[in-house]
């Protein structure tokens, strides 16, 4: 991961190229301009995005002064936020700008000025790769969310990949419970969040707009038609400033009527009839 985003770096900022180092420049070699990169420790966030690692990148311009640093930076930002970014053996992540807690500061210790940019990298969990299916209701969903937008939009499930497609939609449930509906009925019932995520915010929340209305005008989603069998949607709300990744902006909640088994419905044992006739 490392190498490859120093590489992706020098793609952007030539200047840089093969001038990022992990610490500091070698002895003879610390001729201003340079980055140092730092990874943090793995800092655990959910279930359905795993671990998040920070990456620090400090920006040495020297001579070129603090406007050559703001310049980097903002090529840096509109560069590497949501960048899908492959390792050397294959694998794919993607990097989101955190923001900049620091604007520039002195190094005492070299009396250099530097600009430091953060951008995290989420790590799932082993074994979470968003394409598991174990609910019935979530696969259906993810169906039907899919032929609804079409491509380029990639959906997943439970769980986001280490690289998410650049638009992507993950489903997850997030609760449920049953409810009696009569001697013989009872309702199954499941919450469920949806992540729109885009390489811009005007796609995110076209692609939110379109769900939450798909699903409002949708009387009842198929689970098995040939079956006749399907679910009902109950309640869908957006909210569009919650953070896409992390939290989600679509809140969905569908329902099932099912039989009671047989032997567990009431029966009716004796009726007595009174007439009120003299």
């Amino acid at each position: 991961m490392r190498r490859a985003v120093k590489q992706e770096i020098g793609g952007l900022i030539p200047e840089l190229k093969d001038r990022i180092y992990d610490v500091q420049p070698p002895a003879g070699g610390n001729d201003e301009p340079y980055g140092v990169i730092a990874f943090s420790e793995e800092i655990w966030k959910s279930s359905w995005a795993g671990y998040r690692q920070v990456i620090r990148l400090k920006l040495y311009a020297g001579a070129s002064g603090l406007d050559q640093t703001d310049t980097w930076a903002e090529e840096l930002i509109a560069g590497l936020h949501r960048k899908r970014v492959k390792n050397p053996d294959g694998t794919v992540f993607t990097l989101y700008y955190l923001g900049s807690r620091e604007a520039e500061r002195l190094e005492v210790s070299t009396g250099k000025v530097y600009r430091t940019l953060r951008f995290g990298v989420y790590i799932p969990e082993t074994g979470t790769d968003g394409s598991v299916t174990w609910d019935e209701w979530l696969s259906a969903l993810s169906a039907w969310t899919g032929s609804l937008l079409g491509s380029p939009w990639k959906v997943y499930e439970t769980a986001w990949p280490s690289g998410p497609e650049d638009y992507a939609i993950l489903w997850r449930m997030t609760g449920g419970e049953t409810r009696m509906a009569g001697a013989s009925l009872y309702e199954v019932r499941k919450r469920l969040t949806g992540h729109i995520v885009a390489l811009d915010a005007t796609s995110e929340q076209r692609a939110v707009v379109s769900l939450m209305e798909g699903l409002g005008t949708k009387v009842q989603l198929p689970l098995d038609p040939d079956q006749h069998r399907y679910m009902s949607v109950v309640e869908v709300s957006a909210d569009l400033e919650a953070d896409a990744f992390l939290d989600g902006q679509l809140r969905l909640t569908l329902v099932q009527r099912r039989m009671r088994p047989a032997e567990d419905a009431a029966l009716i044992r004796r009726v007595d009839i009174h007439s009120i006739l003299n």
